[in-house]
């Protein structure tokens, strides 16, 4: 099973099916069709939303950006992983991105929360993880003020004041001004 070799050594866990037809070098669609049924059946490849399929042990991070590509993993799910706050969101994903939905695949709800294309697509503070982008964790906390004025933050220690100074400027006056406050009261 030379194909199963090839996707294993690409590193991916989430595929659409034209990644699978360039990474196998397969041009026939009928030959494309059939191989992946051939996977789906063997229980190799598992089908998602949207003509996604993963391997059986996937990572979400990389299946969320394959959903909506225009986005990136921030608010509740940086904030969680940074001990920014305690809140247990282990089984949803947040990401900024162009639109807003949500959507349930396997046990993991996909949060998509609209955000003007400025700021989207501005990459201060945004890191590439490979498969991925993420924010960090002061990125995470302007979108969260820009989105939810009176958010609580349980943990703001250790944060990179310079850059949250810095990422503060992309966002309207508002948030701004709350950053602003939030540094003062930090400091």
């Amino acid at each position: 099973m030379k194909y199963i070799d090839k996707i294993l050594e690409s590193g991916n866990t989430v595929f659409k099916a034209n990644e699978i037809a360039l990474l196998l070098d397969i041009e026939n669609k009928n030959t494309l069709k059939s191989i992946l049924q051939r996977f789906k059946k063997a229980g190799i490849i598992i089908y998602h939303w949207l003509g996604l399929r993963s391997l059986k042990k996937y990572n979400p991070y990389e299946l969320a950006s394959k959903i909506k590509s225009k986005s990136y993993i921030s608010l509740e799910t940086v904030l969680q992983k940074e001990w920014v706050i305690f809140q247990d969101y282990e089984n949803i994903v947040t990401l900024i991105s162009d639109k807003s939905f949500e959507q349930k695949i396997d046990t993991k709800i996909y949060s998509f929360y609209k955000i003007k294309d400025t700021i989207l697509l501005n990459t201060i503070g945004i890191k590439d993880m490979g498969k991925y982008m993420m924010a960090t964790k002061e990125r995470a906390i302007c979108d969260r003020i820009y989105l939810t004025p009176s958010y609580y933050f349980d943990n703001l220690s250790n944060l990179n004041i310079k850059l949250l100074e810095k990422l503060s400027t992309i966002y309207n006056n508002s948030t701004n001004l709350r950053i602003k406050k939030l540094i003062n009261e930090l400091k």
